[in-house]
């Protein structure tokens, strides 16, 4: 399905309700995130930047056609999965190269993180689930938010300023 670009015009004259409909449901989300966390935000940011960079090349290179179960095959993942060290979060994100070592220590030893035999950074197997229910509950409201804003953005200016 092709993305339709809105007129600039009607991006402008509605710039607070956009923000506002954006904000609807970041903030929420983010809420979400930050129990999770235990509060710790640059701990998600590090844990998604990995999660981002492992499955990169399966999505790249075609998995989107191949079972994603295959990501948990401790034999295949390897293989299928990037892995990426601490150095390029932290020129990814921005975040100091310090905090990311500290950061990546706390994920693997929750459970969330593991070192392949590389000694590079690797999501652990099994990880995504903990998500797959907030995801699914995350990719409904992105669809109710986009709706909102074609909706929005659809709408004929009739009392022009």
């Amino acid at each position: 399905m092709a993305l339709v670009k809105p007129p600039t015009a009607q991006m402008e004259r509605h710039a607070y309700q956009i923000s506002h409909l954006i904000s609807a449901f970041t903030v929420p989300m983010m809420g979400r995130l930050y129990r999770q966390f235990d509060g710790d935000m640059v701990q998600i940011i590090v844990l998604g930047e990995i999660s981002l960079r492992n499955v990169d090349q399966f999505f790249r290179k075609g998995g989107a056609d191949v079972p994603e179960k295959l990501l948990d095959d401790a034999e295949r993942r390897g293989k299928l999965m990037q892995s990426c060290n601490v150095l390029s979060i932290a020129e990814a994100t921005g975040i100091p190269r310090e905090t990311v070592r500290r950061k990546v220590a706390q994920l693997i030893e929750k459970g969330w993180l593991a070192r392949d035999e590389r000694k590079r950074l690797i999501v652990k197997a099994g990880s995504g689930e903990k998500f797959v229910k907030a995801n699914a509950k995350t990719a409904l409201e992105i669809f109710e938010l986009a709706a909102k804003l074609q909706e929005l953005l659809r709408q004929v200016d009739t009392d022009k300023d």
